[in-house]
């Protein structure tokens, strides 16, 4: 008796339909797929140019097409604005609720509609940047979509944005000089960041600049108009061309960086040029020049022995010159005032890290070095009190931040109840030191600009760990709505920050204010009211807005390179306006 075996066909599982079945009389297990038809949604005008994205976005993942080829190799670090978890399999219709496939990939491609690198460079590395706190969110509306499309249509049109120099530069006399350069020498010197020249060979500058038979090496150049700046900006007396004056400084230090980073030695000199340049880059809307400026400050700080001040061995450094003399490298003075510089380098490590998405400069365990005595001189001084407190202030605020970056660089699962816990207590330290410190109530006690300001920076940085951290939680970045606490909080940083530079006598608190502090707050509140033009607060936020949106504007009529950073700002005040008073 013979049996008759099932015949084995070994098939193909993803794609089951073969001809092998039928060639020997079997049949087929996998049955055939139904062919489904392909339902296509139509699009109405508005709609065509973001739907072309989201198709570029789909070739370019499938492709494997790198999103940062016209980038530079730390781009994708300044943008982070990307998130997988933006991507979705269906295409709804897009409003607040429904996220773009992916944010990052949404802002290159608009930021590749620019031909100018420049302009490029200046708007991912100082805006698109910030948008990460509500990336999904921002990139997800079509009302934010349409503002930047309609911005990035007026900046391609601009000319090459590059500074320019001055049509008719300032005449600043030699006795304004020298106003300038005692301005300085009496507000900011402390022991700490104590200026490595005596007053008064930067009083002889201003004839040594004009003498044909001497030549003053771009180090000195830069130390002396920053000098002139920072005694410019604690000038009580008004100038009509303020603008003026700013471009021109600004615009002679820029000038000056690349023939002096081209010749930077480990000198305290040009760690002291380093540490000026951060800022007036800054000032420039330079973020990515003051961060290769921070990277030589790190590197001449580190060859000067200031990352060892406190090791077993430290590190062999130079000799290091200050006014009066040499003096002992172990004397306590000494150390401290290394110690205090240290620690302000590497708090800008993480503002650089926090705000524009850097990796860190000043990796965990390269560095041993105690908190100074921040008096330096282990004598307080009433005239002292203030830049103390913010030191202390400030450095607790940094190791909660160092925290926090380095939690995010290790990737956490931000779906687990111990990532929620941990967010809750990066905040709750937030809050502790400012009740702590109580840094409101001391800047009603101020009587100069430098108090007024060391108090206002713990505010701002304090304001902007708060809405960072409260973004961070996944709840509130999948919520339809912005979380009370991040609004209520952007709201104070500005309404502070509008209170400040609107108060005083003739002020001039520069666009590196804004960058730094006051994006992030402007990017929360705008999207709070194109996201819920219904919120009680909507005229009261919409003004706000428009204030800050009128001083770029105003700054911008006189530095050219300001203009894109004007026409975003532009777009998202014009964006608000529309969602409040319900116009087209």
């Amino acid at each position: 008796m013979s049996s008759r075996k099932p015949i084995s066909i070994r098939c193909n599982r993803l794609d089951p339909r073969c001809d092998k079945c039928d060639a020997v009389g079997a049949e087929c297990t996998y049955l055939p797929r139904k062919q489904r038809s392909i339902k296509r949604r139509p699009l109405d005008d508005k709609n065509v140019l973001s739907e072309i994205l989201r198709r570029l976005e789909r070739l370019e993942d499938h492709c494997m097409i790198d999103s940062d080829l016209d980038q530079p190799a730390d781009a994708s670090r300044s943008m982070s604005i990307g998130s997988e978890d933006d991507t979705s399999p269906s295409v709804p219709p897009r409003g607040i609720e429904s996220p773009l496939p992916a944010a990052q990939g949404v802002a290159q491609t608009i930021l590749r509609g620019l031909k100018d690198e420049n302009t490029r460079s200046l708007l991912s590395s100082n805006v698109f940047c910030h948008l990460k706190t509500v990336e999904s969110r921002f990139w997800g509306n079509e009302k934010c979509i349409q503002a930047i499309e309609v911005a990035m249509r007026e900046i391609s049109q601009l000319e090459n944005v590059e500074t320019a120099k001055p049509k008719a530069s300032p005449v600043i006399t030699k006795e304004t000089a020298h106003k300038w350069i005692e301005l300085y020498y009496e507000a900011y010197q402390f022991e700490g960041f104590r200026i490595p020249f005596e007053r008064n060979f930067i009083l002889s500058l201003p004839d040594l600049l004009h003498n044909p038979h001497v030549q003053l090496d771009p180090t000195i150049r830069i130390v002396y108009y920053n000098v002139l700046f920072q005694g410019f900006l604690v000038d009580p007396d008004p100038y009509p061309n303020r603008g003026a004056i700013v471009e021109f400084l600004c615009h002679s230090c820029m000038e000056l960086t690349e023939s002096w980073l081209a010749q930077i030695k480990n000198t305290p000199a040009d760690l002291f040029a380093a540490f000026f340049m951060m800022s007036m880059s800054l000032e420039a809307c330079n973020s990515e020049l003051s961060w290769r400026i921070v990277a030589h400050a790190c590197t001449i700080a580190r060859a000067l022995g200031y990352f060892s001040v406190d090791a077993d061995q430290p590190t062999p450094s130079q000799q290091i010159l200050r006014p009066g003399g040499p003096p002992d490298p172990e004397s306590q003075i000494e150390k401290n005032r290394m110690r205090f510089e240290f620690w302000h380098l590497l708090r800008t490590d993480c503002v650089f890290r926090l705000s524009f998405g850097k990796p860190a400069l000043i990796a965990d365990g390269s560095w041993t070095v105690n908190f100074p005595d921040p008096s330096i001189t282990g004598v307080d001084h009433a005239s002292t009190r203030f830049i103390q407190i913010h030191f202390f202030a400030s450095m607790r605020l940094t190791l909660v931040l160092i925290k926090y970056l380095d939690m995010v660089d290790a990737e956490p699962d931000v779906d687990t109840p111990e990532y929620d816990r941990t967010i809750d207590g990066l905040i709750a330290e937030v809050q502790t030191i400012m009740s702590d410190w109580s840094p409101e109530e001391l800047l009603t006690t101020t009587t100069n600009r430098m108090d007024t300001w060391f108090c206002v920076d713990i505010l701002f940085s304090s304001y902007k760990m708060l809405i960072v951290f409260y973004q961070a939680k996944k709840r509130n970045q999948d919520s339809q709505f912005l979380p009370y606490h991040t609004v209520d909080i952007a709201r104070k940083s500005l309404h502070m920050s509008r209170s400040l530079m609107s108060s005083s006598t003739h002020p001039y608190w520069g666009i590196s204010l804004i960058l730094l502090h006051q994006f992030v707050p402007l990017f929360i509140v705008s999207m709070n009211m194109i996201g819920s033009p219904e919120c009680g607060n909507a005229e009261a936020d919409l003004d706000l807005v428009s204030w800050f949106n009128q001083f770029v504007e105003t700054a911008a009529q006189e530095r050219a390179e300001l203009k894109p950073l004007s026409i975003i700002m532009k777009a998202l005040a014009i964006a608000s306006k529309h969602s409040v008073t319900g116009s087209n």
